[in-house]
């Protein structure tokens, strides 16, 4: 008979028992991590991503919003998602696709004047990590279409240097949408990092390409597709088609940008009808919203010579894009997700810095130290999205430069004005959202509050990019649009 050693039986149980014990902690662990965040995506449901910009679109140009023209298409995403009504980017296009690329203020890391030129030789710093770089680590195939605005005068500069698998659209400010030239009217329009000729209204290729894609997509691999959209920002430019079917418009620059603001809503459709076409409409979050608030003045090259005209409508709101008023940060935003979200309108102050967070909360994404070594401002909002709750108070930096900044905390809304004459405004945006009334000497406290606030800010602010670079020569042509031989005129 064996002799029976009941320590190594007893030991043998004693570690049976804490594999077990061990196997169902983590369960237990994956049960409240799915009851933390109902209805997201763990790593192996990764849901498809297609993040949508208009550039300089009004507050009122959508049909939500009582637009001038028809957006259907725009409408049937508020109507199926969430409506953020207080959704804020930044007053310049190149620093709101910063912000949401990185979830962090501009400030930062130099983005926070002006956007970046067609001459312009600076781009977002290479040390930022941006949200496809996080996406691919994840599992995301990356798309990037339109308008890139975030550095090309060097290939490190380009958005397939920067996460992106697949690139098609311009690099830089747009100076003619059919004949694909930018502001120096040198040909801007790119392959990945090929330059190439192509023909054809800007917008109209945009959304060919991008159902393209996803016509073409294996929908097994999660996909990102971000569609930046120049229209209907400058130049005034639209397809006769389209332009016909608003001759009830009199001023003529009004109606070529409503045929904008159309084509803009025709393209979405076919990209929401690419996604039903191939079944992935029910597992796509899409993103909408208008990179800032649309241009308060444009010229206009009419038979009478160079005109001005106001033709978005940012509704009730002060100023526009270039602004840190309303106007010119305050846009009509959607996020949909047929199923996950339920059709619901927000007052909820989001700010364009979550999207990062947010989405990579969809996407399964490490936010972890090792990963996002840098610290990000913006915050997962899906608590507001899924279940309707409120965010938790906090103060949002609407922006900060070296002639001023504003700072938002509840309904308190400070904005300093430093360059000569100086001023500080504090307008109570509950109750005044077209600041006509500043009410700073009425609460000389709050002033004081949001002034330090805004200070603290300003020690944490790199030195402007765009200053930096003025002292280029003015005549500067970049490497990728002039080849081997770069030329000055």
């Amino acid at each position: 008979m064996t002799k029976f050693d009941r320590s190594k039986t007893h030991s043998a149980m004693t570690s049976t028992r804490i594999i077990r014990l061990i196997a169902l902690a983590v369960t237990c662990i994956g049960c409240v991590s799915s009851i933390i965040h109902p209805g997201w995506a763990n790593a192996n449901d990764k849901p498809h991503i297609i993040y949508i910009l208009a550039n300089d679109l009004g507050w009122r140009d959508v049909g939500f919003h009582g637009g001038r023209t028809p957006t259907p298409n725009i409408d049937e995403l508020s109507n199926s998602g969430a409506r953020l009504e207080s959704f804020y980017t930044l007053p310049h296009s190149s620093s709101t696709r910063a912000a949401l690329l990185t979830g962090r203020y501009p400030y930062r890391f130099g983005l926070q004047t002006k956007s970046i030129l067609s001459w312009s030789t600076y781009g977002l710093p290479k040390d930022e990590r941006l949200l496809p770089q996080a996406l691919n680590i994840a599992g995301y195939r990356t798309a990037m279409l339109g308008s890139w605005l975030l550095g090309h005068a060097e290939r490190s500069q380009l958005p397939t240097q920067r996460g992106f698998d697949y690139f098609y659209g311009n690099l830089s400010p747009v100076g003619d949408h059919l004949k694909k030239i930018n502001t120096i009217e040198l040909t801007d329009w790119f392959e990945g990092e090929k330059q190439m000729t192509e023909f054809g209204y800007s917008t109209d290729l945009i959304g060919d390409k991008s159902t393209s894609l996803i016509e073409n997509h294996d929908s097994s691999t999660p996909l990102f597709m971000m569609i930046s959209f120049a229209a209907p920002g400058m130049p005034l430019q639209a397809p006769e088609r389209l332009a016909e079917k608003h001759l009830h418009v009199t001023d003529k620059a009004t109606q070529t940008y409503l045929a904008m603001v159309s084509q803009v809503d025709e393209a979405i459709g076919k990209i929401i009808a690419a996604l039903k076409k191939k079944q992935m409409r029910e597992d796509t979050v899409v993103i909408f919203h208008s990179d800032n608030g649309g241009a308060v003045k444009r010229k206009y090259l009419s038979g009478d010579g160079d005109t001005e005209q106001t033709v978005s409508d940012n509704g009730p709101f002060r100023s526009g894009s270039g602004s840190l008023y309303e106007g010119g940060i305050r846009v009509p935003a959607i996020i949909s997700w047929p199923g996950k979200i339920q059709p619901n309108i927000s007052t909820e102050r989001v700010h364009v810095t979550d999207m990062y967070a947010t989405l990579l909360e969809v996407a399964g994404a490490s936010l972890g130290k090792n990963d996002q070594i840098k610290p990000i401002d913006g915050i997962d909002i899906s608590p507001v999205l899924m279940e309707n709750q409120l965010l938790p108070q906090r103060t949002l930096i609407l922006n900060v430069n070296e002639f001023g900044g504003a700072v938002l905390k509840n309904n308190w809304k400070l904005i300093s004005i430093s360059t000569l004459p100086s001023q500080t405004e504090l307008y109570d945006i509950g109750n005044d959202p077209s600041e006509e009334l500043n009410v700073a000497h009425q609460h000389p406290e709050i002033v004081k509050e949001l002034s330090v606030t805004l200070q603290e800010a300003s020690w944490e602010m790199a030195p402007s990019l765009y200053l930096e670079d003025l002292s280029n020569p003015s005549g500067y042509r970049t490497p990728m649009f002039w080849g081997e031989n770069p030329q000055r005129p």
